[in-house]
């Protein structure tokens, strides 16, 4: 490993081997002891350069191919934990809109001079996926599911927009009509998975 001296090695020394500059006509003293201070630096990297390429010369062949493995490694974890740091705030970004898709079951809510309006609706056979609807505060999920064989079932689970599931609003196996309340604006889509008969599905918000 050969290492290039820097302009410090030909500068005037003083007494201690650090470098000697001397006074350029109208320098003040703060810029004097600044370019001093540069200087003594310069040379403080030359001496450690020296003692490292010393040190590498005395260490045999394997050695060196180790380090430089290490080196390798430790560059490359150096340059995963930068992009890691910069990729947090694009997810911090992210994270309100995501936030929104939250939603709890709740008991019927109080409608006193409020009214249930229909937001969409939907029957089929087996398995659907709704196109995505938009409610306030409070919404709710009907479904009737007619059995026509022996073994029938019916599951109805609702993401958000961005495609994760949030809950499930039905899970039956057996002719059932229910209603199912929700509380948490935003837009999202129903998945029906349903076998051994067919269904009707409605969303409604309340207004």
């Amino acid at each position: 490993m050969t290492v290039n001296r820097s302009l410090t090695s030909k500068l005037p020394r003083s007494t201690n081997g650090a470098p000697r500059a001397p006074r350029v006509a109208g320098e003040t003293e703060i810029a004097l002891a600044a370019r001093l201070f540069a200087l003594d630096v310069l040379h403080r990297i030359d001496r450690g350069a020296d003692r490292l390429e010393i040190w590498w010369k005395a260490q045999i062949p394997r050695t060196r191919v180790g380090l430089v493995v290490i080196a390798l490694i430790l560059g490359a974890s150096f340059l995963n934990v930068v992009e890691m740091r910069l990729a947090q705030p694009s997810a911090t970004a992210t994270a309100p809109a995501a936030a929104q898709s939250a939603v709890m079951s709740e008991v019927a809510p109080a409608d006193a001079g409020k009214v249930w309006a229909v937001v969409k609706m939907w029957q089929g056979t087996g398995i659907h996926d709704t196109e995505a609807f938009t409610v306030a505060d409070h919404w709710r999920v009907d479904w009737v599911f007619n059995q026509t064989q022996p073994v029938g079932q019916m599951q109805v689970f609702i993401y958000g927009a961005d495609g994760r599931l949030l809950s499930i609003a039905t899970n039956i196996q057996r002719a059932d009509a229910n209603t199912t309340f929700w509380l948490g604006p935003g837009t999202y889509v129903l998945k029906v998975i349903s076998s051994g008969g067919d269904w009707k599905l409605d969303v409604q918000d309340l207004h």
